[in-house]
């Protein structure tokens, strides 16, 4: 990848690289400058040195060259061009990072990056973590809550899983707590 050429950069002496900082971004017409390959530009700098044309001397530069103020720096950046020797260098841009956003910041970047034509998925909805888990049996296969004393007696009477004895009488405690139940079998 091409780098952005500087006077102090470059050996006056090679004429390869003689004239490489003046070969970047040349204005034209309109706002679109000339950019040069490395290959090429080093080539018309070479061509210039052996045509006779001087030497580039900073302290005969009227205009200086500022870096391209957004995007990759090198010298195929069109943003890069030729200021008065006055002109101070803009402020670099700053791209923050999501990790120092808010969500609500993170989701507005987001939806304008979507705005913008990006395809952006939707994040994965987040699994539960905690789950509620009847160790005995999911799903219970009695429900003493759901049925009358006749009832629950009659299941446990003719129950003959000790566990499944003992998970309906756990049940029956710690919700309706019904006598008619709880005198018989608790």
């Amino acid at each position: 990848m091409n780098t952005l050429w500087r006077i102090e950069d470059i050996d006056p002496d090679d004429p390869e690289q003689r004239f490489l900082p003046a070969l970047q971004c040349i204005p034209i017409i309109g706002r679109t400058p000339i950019v040069f390959v490395e290959p090429l530009a080093r080539a018309i700098s070479k061509h210039l040195t052996e045509a006779g044309c001087p030497p580039m001397d900073p302290a005969l530069a009227t205009k200086k060259f500022q870096r391209p103020y957004r995007g990759e720096q090198h010298s195929l950046n069109g943003a890069g061009q030729w200021v008065d020797l006055d002109v101070s260098d803009p402020e670099p841009v700053v791209i923050q990072d999501p990790a120092t956003m808010t969500v609500r910041e993170r989701e507005a970047q987001v939806e304008r990056l979507r705005y913008l034509g990006y395809r952006i998925d939707e994040p994965e909805p987040a699994t539960p973590t905690a789950q509620v888990i009847d160790t005995l049996d999911t799903p219970p296969r009695f429900d003493p809550s759901a049925h009358s004393v006749t009832e629950v007696n009659a299941y446990l009477r003719a129950l003959d899983d000790p566990i499944e004895h003992r998970r309906v009488i756990h049940a029956e405690r710690n919700d309706k707590v019904r006598n008619g139940i709880l005198r018989r079998f608790g």
